[in-house]
């Protein structure tokens, strides 16, 4: 028998206080049950029988039910022991589906690839409070995923998808485009959720370029960003002498100007490709 959809506050409850479980705020638990919307995260995913999917955190396993049945496999990693016991009864019988009560932070994600054949998506829920760190985990793992779409605080993807020189604009926004094409597929009220939260959500889907400049300025990249930021209101000449790239700043100002942005500039206004431009440039004074 199919396990009961889970689309109702009602159902929710019912399902949780039979094990004296409730919502966990501190876990960011808050359980999309929107059908429209579970389907059109899918759906984003563009999942058929020859992927693997990764899902995070999937809470009592609503968008799980229907990555199963779209998907060759799919590996669900939920942290919270009392949820892994429902899905685990829910949702056991699937033979495609692995159940993994661990933290996704904590999980090796290469060891977790290398049991998957096809190609490897991501598409998930995100839990509001560890997003960033789980989307950089998952970016700078160098594992080729195919396709990455995530759920997360509508702040969150205004921040991925900013415009140099705004507000939302950061480290997060210059690494992820340089990673691959971001996009925005849409809003989502925070009404289609139990609990229901403070703030709107969004879907936002990664497709990773996956070639080798990409591989080999990563790392760059993620310094040379993480440093510009670090401090927002100084200007890259002084934000990246502080970060020990160069030996003097009269180096690393000859630098910039060789590289065509101005030393006095802030950070905060280099484009993706003028961060790419920089990253590159070290490359070749190594």
């Amino acid at each position: 028998m199919p396990p009961d959809k889970i689309n109702s506050p009602k159902i929710i409850r019912e399902i949780l206080s039979a094990r004296n479980l409730a919502p966990r705020k501190s876990l960011g638990q808050n359980f999309l049950i929107d059908d429209n919307v579970l389907h059109k995260i899918a759906a984003a995913g563009q999942v058929d029988a020859g992927d693997a999917v990764l899902e995070i955190g999937p809470g009592l396993g609503a968008l799980t039910e229907i990555l199963v049945k779209q998907a060759g496999k799919v590996v669900a990693v939920e942290y919270d022991r009392g949820l892994f016991s429902i899905l685990k009864e829910r949702l056991g019988d699937y033979r495609n589906l692995e159940l993994l009560n661990r933290d996704i932070l904590a999980v090796d994600l290469t060891v977790l690839a290398a049991g998957c054949q096809g190609s490897l998506k991501v598409i998930a829920n995100l839990p509001y409070y560890i997003t960033t760190p789980i989307i950089f985990k998952l970016a700078e793992s160098g594992i080729p995923w195919e396709t990455m779409v995530f759920l997360v605080q509508k702040e969150v993807a205004q921040r991925i998808t900013a415009a140099p020189g705004t507000k939302e604009y950061g480290a997060l926004t210059v690494m992820l485009n340089f990673y691959g094409k971001v996009e925005r597929i849409g809003n989502v009220s925070r009404t289609v959720f139990y609990p229901e939260p403070d703030v709107d959500s969004a879907i936002v889907k990664i497709s990773p370029y996956r070639n080798r400049e990409v591989q080999a300025l990563y790392p760059r990249m993620s310094q040379l960003a993480q440093a510009a930021f670090r401090q927002r209101r100084k200007t890259i000449l002084n934000a990246l002498s502080s970060d020990g790239l160069f030996q003097s700043k009269e180096e690393l100002g000859r630098f910039l100007t060789e590289q065509g942005i101005d030393p006095n500039r802030r950070g905060e206004t280099l484009s993706v490709a003028e961060f790419r431009s920089l990253a590159a440039g070290l490359g070749f004074r190594e």
